[in-house]
């Protein structure tokens, strides 16, 4: 396998743990909000994408996209970023959920959040790769 290859595909399983434990972090706080204390599913989808968005951009920083970061601090304009290259993949979760939620009526409603969280994932992986963690260019390195 060619080097740039295996770095990307190494990317994208960091990428996809930190994602998996962001989903176990939206899907408890969506169940908790949507099944047991009956909030109506946008808002509560919402709020878990921040949290779990807020989780994961920390983990993506420090573990995921290390390399690109380069050991620079945590910034508030880089989370911003972050959670704004990620509303697509909101968008698409919402859509999808709403869809399985009036197709499949399922028993628990997280199991149609699920359903969209998974839709999302590609979205937010090229989305975080190439304008939130991108590598940063010897001209801007220079500049700094």
């Amino acid at each position: 396998m060619e080097k740039e290859t295996k770095r990307l595909l190494g990317e994208f399983i960091k990428f996809g743990l930190t994602g998996v434990l962001g989903t176990v972090t939206n899907l408890f706080l969506f169940f908790l909000g949507a099944d047991l204390l009956k909030f109506h599913v946008i808002p509560v989808s919402i709020f878990c994408f921040i949290s779990a968005g807020t989780q994961n951009y920390f983990i993506n920083h420090i573990w995921s996209f290390k390399e690109y970061t380069g050991g620079e601090k945590i910034r508030v304009g880089k989370w911003l970023q972050f959670l704004s290259g990620s509303l697509a993949g909101l968008l698409l979760n919402i859509l999808v959920m709403q869809l399985v939620l009036y197709l499949f009526n399922p028993p628990y409603k997280f199991m149609a959040q699920a359903m969209g969280i998974a839709a999302g994932m590609i979205i937010n992986f090229i989305i975080s790769k190439f304008f939130v963690f991108r590598k940063k260019t010897a001209e801007k390195k220079a500049d700094e």
